[in-house]
């Protein structure tokens, strides 16, 4: 398959993370990864976590994206030595993983770009506030199980990997 053919076109438009493909001149001349490791990784095995904020701009009810995002941490606790746990409402200390629906300018750097471009993108673990939170763009048609929209599914599990630390995934194509 030629780097220009039909199929690699379709598939080098389809939505993904914010991470770009090649990062720098160097990696239009060798082969490159697609993700990076970070070094940083988390100081405990046991993980607790919670969605903030769910979609409004799609069908799926607020249950449906729970047991989602559970079902893709613990296939991720079955590959690690992770465990997770879901907080369903904050009890004196945020989870270590928020989970949000936001679009545009959010409570990061990284705004979103609107319905097609960037569907999620996830942080490192660290000391930071953000550290290890997702966030999802919730001006997406976000579905699961149905054609049409973004499958919530494919980017909720690289996106959970891409921050469990080391080694994880970076860009969902």
């Amino acid at each position: 398959m030629s780097p220009t053919d039909p199929r690699t076109v379709a598939t080098m438009r389809k939505p993904r993370c914010s991470l770009p493909d090649v990062l720098g001149v160097a990696g239009l001349v060798r082969r490159r990864r697609r993700y990076a490791l970070s070094g940083s990784v988390w100081n405990k095995r046991t993980l607790t976590w919670r969605v903030r904020s769910f979609p409004q701009s799609s069908q799926l009810r607020p249950e449906t994206v729970r047991v989602l995002m559970n079902y893709a941490l613990m296939a991720w606790g079955m590959e690690t030595d992770l465990k997770f746990h879901e907080v369903e409402s904050p009890q004196g200390q945020e989870p270590d993983i928020l989970v949000d629906f936001a679009s545009a300018f959010h409570q990061d750097s990284y705004p979103f770009d609107g319905v097609g471009g960037t569907l999620a993108h996830a942080f490192f673990p660290g000391e930071h506030p953000i550290s290890g939170d997702t966030h999802f763009d919730d001006e997406e048609t976000w579905t699961f199980g149905s054609k049409g929209g973004a499958p919530v599914d494919c980017p909720l599990g690289i996106s959970w990997g891409w921050r469990l630390g080391p080694g994880g995934p970076g860009a969902w194509a």
